[in-house]
């Protein structure tokens, strides 16, 4: 089965993002994102920052300042971050959408939704996630291994809108009644559908 990478903070607008220049503090400012998904720094100027990491953000500050301060080094802290959410859908007691506050697992999320009911498979639980180019992607999750401290592996951790279903046991078409499900209850554009193959991957069609 295929896992979805480690998560990583994606900044977002309406983030607040601190900046601290430990040999520059004259540089140390506190910037929100932009409804345009920018910032204005000083020396930078104007930075397109929706959808970085603070790593990556960090590159892309040392490049834009090279020319202008001999010895860069920054902390940036993200002190004020929007609200992010997930859903967390189907057999669980209380489905609804969860604030992100801070690191968050599958089963962390369903736990959180007072977890599974009896009518639940949680060998078939279903992660719906946007990927990196927007693309919609869907993984099964063995919840009871990891319930069962068997395989933790399959407890991954969440990220921003991702969506977590828990189908009903003796489902014989699953796939069906995701693309069902999907399409009376989730948040997600009725535009997409999602497939599983073998490997547990999804795929949009």
């Amino acid at each position: 089965m295929a896992v979805p990478p480690a998560y990583v903070y994606r900044i977002v607008r309406g983030d607040e993002l601190n900046f601290r220049f430990l040999y520059t503090p004259e540089l140390n400012t506190v910037a929100t994102v932009r409804s345009d998904g920018r910032v204005a720094l000083p020396l930078a100027g104007e930075l397109e920052v929706e959808g970085l990491s603070v790593a990556e953000l960090t590159a892309l500050l040392a490049q834009r300042l090279e020319s202008s301060v001999k010895r860069f080094e920054v902390s940036i802290n993200v002190a004020g971050a929007a609200s992010q959410r997930v859903f967390v859908g189907g057999e669980v007691a209380r489905p609804g959408v969860q604030p992100l506050l801070g690191p968050l697992t599958a089963l962390q999320a369903v736990m959180a939704a007072e977890g599974f009911r009896e009518t639940a498979q949680p060998r078939e639980v279903v992660l719906m996630r946007r990927g990196e180019r927007g693309e919609r992607q869907m993984v099964k999750l063995d919840l009871d291994a990891a319930l069962a401290g068997g395989d933790l592996s399959q407890d991954v951790l969440l990220q921003p809108y991702d969506v977590v279903v828990v189908p009903r046991s003796g489902i014989a078409n699953l796939n069906l009644w995701i693309d069902q499900y999907v399409r009376r209850n989730l948040p997600i554009s009725v535009g997409f559908s999602y497939s599983i193959n073998r490997d547990g991957v999804g795929v949009q069609r």
